[in-house]
């Protein structure tokens, strides 16, 4: 029994033996760590300092024991008591590692140089020659004025054949050749004075022939007497106005003479001053697009003396050598539209001292005699210094032509044969006779002789 208490009394003390000896341990230990300094912070982790993979890898036991010997031992409670003042010089610690600088980037290769090629080779294939543009339109020529005169010549050297043929006394002919000049709208007084003409020149010696003869001359004197030069404004630009009532063909003549002015004076400006019809300005821009010419305008409704004077102004600017002036078609009974026709042509002299220089009336042969009357108002309200008698080829009444030279005293300049660019031809008096008497190949053999 007592043996069994002497063993527990032994277990007892060895318990508390070492539990003294830990509790006493950790006392010392927690003194030591109060007299030490804080130890370095451990060295931050790859994802932060961005090390290489490499230098987190696990050392081998060779690396770690050489480690631990470069560590040193901590100190004594010997040399802690010689130096008590003195502060405790913590283990050297190895310098912190530091990360291998990132290498340099790769030198970036520059742009390779543009390859030449060498020069093909003699036997290489030609190239491909480009296609060859296709020749432009022909263009057709312009019509003669014996073709435009074709349906006046008909009648009226039917009607001279008529009048000559089958009547022996003198008397008789040269009623039936007044009456056939008539018929041609020679008018009246025109054609008693051409018919007194060749009466006193051939007296009774009247024959097909020498009437033809003496007729055709008599008229080429008459158209003459009425011819004038053609005004030179020096070196102020040229300003034409074109006049006339609806539909006699003024926008199409002014196209046409912007084409043959552009070739013969080389720069022309075009004002569009018929304000009031309905598309007028958008037809005449068709015509100048297609002339190649330049077009002065305003809208539908404005006053067509301002269009003008805008257009005399800017072809002084420009230096244009020929100005057009297009006018709203009027009717020779409208008294307020003739006086804006004097507005106009006032407007164009403050500018350009003269202008208009040219005031023409284009009339449309196929009126007659109408077209005498036209004229006669026309030049009460502007002063006229020419007629443009359009749509020749499509009556037969182009003996109008020479009542207007006989009664009005004004020259034919101009004469349309056909609905072409170039079918706007200058007049020739002598061209008109010839033209007027003369026979197409066919006529003369099919009616014989003028006295058959």
């Amino acid at each position: 029994m007592t043996g069994q208490y002497d063993a527990v009394i032994l277990i007892a003390t060895a318990l508390g033996t070492g539990i003294g000896l830990t509790f006493l341990g950790v006392l010392i230990e927690f003194s030591l760590r109060k007299k030490l300094p804080a130890p370095k912070p451990e060295l931050e982790s790859a994802e932060t300092l961005e090390m290489p993979a490499e230098l987190l890898k696990e050392e081998s036991p060779a690396a770690a024991a050489e480690s631990e010997e470069r560590i040193a031992p901590w100190p004594t409670e010997a040399e802690e008591a010689a130096a008590p003042a003195a502060e405790i010089e913590s283990p050297p610690v190895e310098a912190e590692l530091k990360p291998e600088p990132a290498p340099p980037p790769e030198a970036v290769a520059p742009y390779p140089p543009e390859v030449v090629l060498p020069p093909e080779p003699e036997h290489a294939a030609p190239a491909v020659a480009p296609p060859i543009a296709a020749p432009p339109p022909e263009v057709a020529p312009p019509a003669k004025l014996g073709l435009g005169l074709r349906r006046t010549r008909e009648n009226f050297l039917g009607r001279l054949r008529s009048a000559i043929s089958g009547r022996a006394k003198v008397d008789e002919i040269y009623e039936g050749l007044e009456e056939a000049l008539i018929a041609a709208d020679v008018g009246v007084e025109a054609s008693m004075k051409l018919v007194d003409a060749v009466r006193t020149r051939l007296k009774n010696n009247a024959n097909a022939d020498t009437i033809r003869d003496v007729l055709k001359s008599e008229i080429t004197a008459m158209l003459a007497q009425a011819e004038r030069a053609p005004a030179d404004p020096g070196e102020a630009p040229l300003v034409l106005m074109l006049v006339g009532v609806n539909g006699a063909g003024k926008t199409t003549t002014v196209a046409k003479l912007a084409k043959r002015m552009k070739a013969e004076r080389d720069s022309v400006l075009v004002g569009a001053g018929d304000t009031f019809r309905a598309a007028a300005i958008e037809q005449l821009q068709v015509w100048c697009d297609r002339v190649g010419v330049e077009l002065i305008k305003q809208k539908q409704g404005s006053d067509p003396a301002a269009v003008a004077f805008d257009t005399v102004k800017a072809a002084i600017s420009r230096k244009m050598r020929t100005v057009l002036i297009d006018t709203a078609g009027r009717l020779q009974t409208k008294v307020n539209l003739m006086e804006e026709l004097k507005k106009v042509a006032r407007v164009m002299s403050r500018e350009i001292p003269g202008a208009p220089h040219e005031t023409w009336l284009v009339l449309d042969a196929t009126t007659g005699q109408n077209a005498l009357s036209q004229a006669k108002i026309f030049a009460d309200a502007v002063p006229l210094t020419g007629v443009v008698l359009a749509k020749l080829d499509s009556t037969a009444k182009g003996g109008v032509v020479i009542a207007v030279a006989e009664r009005l005293k004004l020259p034919v300049r101009f004469v349309g044969i056909g609905e072409g660019l170039e079918d706007l031809r200058p007049f020739d008096a002598a061209e008109f006779a010839e033209a007027l008497f003369g026979e197409e190949a066919g006529e003369r053999s099919a009616s014989g002789s003028y006295a058959a």
